[in-house]
């Protein structure tokens, strides 16, 4: 799902064309045995949202077309390269609607062209003939912030209260939203204190992360693949801290034991605490829109964009009982 206020812009379909172009130009060399792989993974694009942040912020910000494609085909792929890492690490067998690069062709090649993607991002970034310093480096804080949140949610195998939640999902999330924008911003020479964008992607973070938490735990009927693997989730943050008999849950949870999970997922979907999330991201989304007029002018259709999409993925949840709800991936 796209933002209305991006499908909009005007330029943006004839932008988006150019950048497909620009990604059949970059991929590996047909010679390379990277070069299957890259196919494969592209043959279902997603919906380049991050690109498309890019995209629009550098025509927002007047921006030239070939700054602005490369740095959005850089934002692009350094997110790809994290989905391709993050299916090695949580042994996932699908994206995007077909089997995974770490199932489809082995944790080797996933691996090295997960690496091949980020390098390639680091260079497309580096093109900008004024800032292309300032972009890798944007680029770099990016990744190693996403790398933080990501290995904080593999390796947080206590049941995370809910500062800690907050702080993971934040870092999962927000780094690869900000980077699109602030380095239009960047590029575009806007001189201005972003401090007001960071904070409305920190809360559309949260929301983001919180709805996924919620299609995680809703409907009982699947198997809850974070209460499986002890990940951070926000409803379980609620349900250890609030719930009915949560001391037993907490010993179960801390416990290897998988024999129970489909008792305490009925327990966790059944109780108060859905609500709870439910007005939790409610409450994030509310307090991101407050700071959209906070942004710079030239960013606020963009700002207002990223916190229309996140909204619109709860509205389709409301539509579909909470479930198959669009992703910002």
């Amino acid at each position: 799902m796209f933002p209305a206020q991006l499908k909009k812009n005007s330029d943006l379909p004839n932008s988006l064309l150019e950048l497909e172009r620009l990604f059949k130009c970059e991929m590996p060399d047909s010679q390379s045995t990277l070069a299957p792989a890259a196919r494969y993974h592209f043959k279902n694009p997603g919906k380049s949202f991050r690109a498309q942040l890019a995209l629009t912020s550098g025509i927002s910000l007047g921006l030239n077309q070939q700054d602005n494609l490369h740095w959005a085909a850089a934002c692009e792929l350094l997110h790809n390269a994290s989905l391709i890492h993050d299916d090695i690490s949580d042994a996932s067998t699908h994206r995007r609607g077909q089997e995974s690069i770490n199932q489809h062709f082995g944790a080797d090649m996933a691996l090295c062209l997960g690496d091949w993607m980020v390098a390639k991002a680091f260079e497309l970034g580096a093109r900008n003939s004024l800032h292309g310093g300032k972009l890798a480096a944007l680029l770099a804080q990016a990744m190693q912030e996403t790398c933080s949140g990501q290995i904080s949610d593999i390796t947080q195998r206590e049941c995370a209260d809910l500062e800690n939640w907050q702080r993971i999902a934040k870092g999962k999330t927000a780094p690869l939203l900000i980077a699109p924008i602030k380095g239009a911003a960047i590029a575009a020479g806007l001189d201005e204190d972003l401090q007001s964008l960071e904070k409305l992607v920190g809360f559309c973070g949260l929301a983001y992360q919180g709805r996924n938490d919620i299609d995680d735990i809703i409907p009982s009927s699947h198997r809850s693949s974070d209460l499986d693997g002890r990940k951070p989730n926000l409803v379980v943050s609620l349900f250890a801290e609030h719930g009915p008999n949560c001391d037993d849950f907490n010993q179960w949870y801390q416990s290897d034991d998988l024999s129970k999970l489909s008792h305490w997922q009925k327990r966790i979907a059944t109780s108060d605490v859905i609500l709870q999330a439910n007005q939790s991201v409610d409450y994030w989304l509310a307090q991101a829109e407050l700071l959209v007029l906070s942004v710079p002018p030239q960013l606020q259709a963009v700002s207002a964009g990223i916190v229309s999409s996140v909204k619109g993925k709860g509205h389709s949840s409301a539509t579909n009982n909470i479930k198959n709800q669009g992703r910002i991936a």
